[in-house]
C-alpha cells in the first residue's frame, strides 16, 4: 500500500478524475490532497507549496504535483528521485525546490515508457500522463522502468532578496488561506539584517518583528517568521494581502523605522 500526495491548481473535478485513473490502476493506494487551489498557472507558488508539505510524509510516498501552463507543448514529463521519495510531474521547475529540500542528491528522469501513458489529450497530462505513471510506480514498476536520467532539467530557485543600504527587498511567494504574505526572506536573512522587536516600515507602514501573532493587537500588522521557514506579513485576525493590495511576485523594500 503506498501513499500517494496530490498538488495542482485544477480547483475542483479534475482532480477527482486523477484519483480515478490511479484507483484502476492501484485499487491499495492512499491519496492525500496537498491542495487543488494553488493560483492558476502560478509554477513558483506551487513549488513552494510542495517544499513546505512534503518533508512531512514518509519515505516511499509519491508526490503528484501538476502546474503546467506548457501542456501540450514539447516540456518533458520528468520522474524525480530525492530522499527516499518520489515526484512526478511536468519539467517547468515545479518539482525542483520540494526535491532539494528532501535531499541535495536528487536524480531526474524523463518518462518515456508509453506503455504508462493512457491516450494523451493535448490539455490534460495530469490524468493522461502523471496519474498512470504515479499508480504504475505505486504498484512497484522501478523508476529505471520510466525513462532515462536527464540532467538538462529545468530548475527553479526562489529569488534571494536584495540588501541595499540597511534595506531588503522582498517578494511575495505565496499567500496562505489567511492572507499572509510569504515572502523570499528566510528566517537566517531575516535576523541577520534585523532581530525580534525592531519595527520596519514596508509601504508605508510600520509593523513589528515578532514570535507570534497575538503579540499585537487584533487588526493590527505584524511580521514573523512563520513554521515554513520564510518571514511572512500578517495581520493578527485579518488578512494582509487583501489589506495591502499584494499579489505572488510583488515586491516591497523593508527598514528599521526610524
Amino acid at each position: 500500500m503506498s501513499v500517494i500526495s496530490l498538488l495542482s491548481d485544477f480547483g475542483s473535478v479534475y482532480p477527482a478524475q486523477m484519483k480515478g485513473v490511479i484507483l484502476n490502476i492501484d485499487p491499495t493506494a492512499v491519496l492525500i490532497d496537498i491542495t487543488h487551489d494553488i493560483p492558476p498557472q502560478d509554477i513558483a507558488a506551487g513549488a513552494f507549496a510542495l517544499m513546505i508539505t512534503i518533508p512531512y510524509f514518509p519515505k516511499g510516498t509519491i508526490h503528484l504535483a501538476v502546474v503546467d501552463p506548457g501542456v501540450g507543448t514539447n516540456r518533458r514529463p520528468v520522474l524525480v528521485e530525492s530522499g527516499g521519495h518520489l515526484l512526478v510531474g511536468p519539467d517547468n521547475g515545479l518539482l525542483i525546490p520540494a526535491a532539494y529540500r528532501l535531499s541535495q542528491d536528487i536524480l531526474v528522469r524523463e518518462i518515456t515508457n508509453r506503455d504508462m501513458i493512457l491516450t494523451v489529450s493535448s490539455t490534460f497530462h495530469g490524468r493522461d500522463i502523471f496519474a498512470p505513471v504515479t499508480a504504475h510506480l505505486s504498484n512497484g514498476l522501478k523508476p529505471s522502468d520510466i525513462g532515462d536520467e536527464i540532467e538538462d532539467y529545468v530548475k527553479h530557485d526562489f529569488a534571494p532578496p536584495q540588501v541595499k543600504d540597511k534595506k531588503v527587498l522582498a517578494q511575495v511567494i505565496f499567500i496562505d488561506g489567511f492572507g499572509n504574505l510569504i515572502t523570499n526572506i528566510t528566517g537566517e536573512q531575516m535576523l541577520n539584517s534585523f532581530k525580534y522587536g525592531d519595527k520596519l516600515a514596508a509601504l508605508g507602514v510600520t509593523m513589528p518583528l515578532v514570535y507570534t501573532y497575538a503579540q499585537v493587537g487584533r487588526g493590527e500588522m505584524l511580521m514573523l517568521i512563520g513554521s515554513h521557514g520564510y518571514l511572512e506579513i500578517s495581520i493578527n485576525s485579518g488578512n494582509a494581502a487583501a489589506q495591502l493590495g499584494l499579489g505572488i511576485g510583488d515586491q516591497l523594500w523593508l527598514s528599521t523605522h526610524q
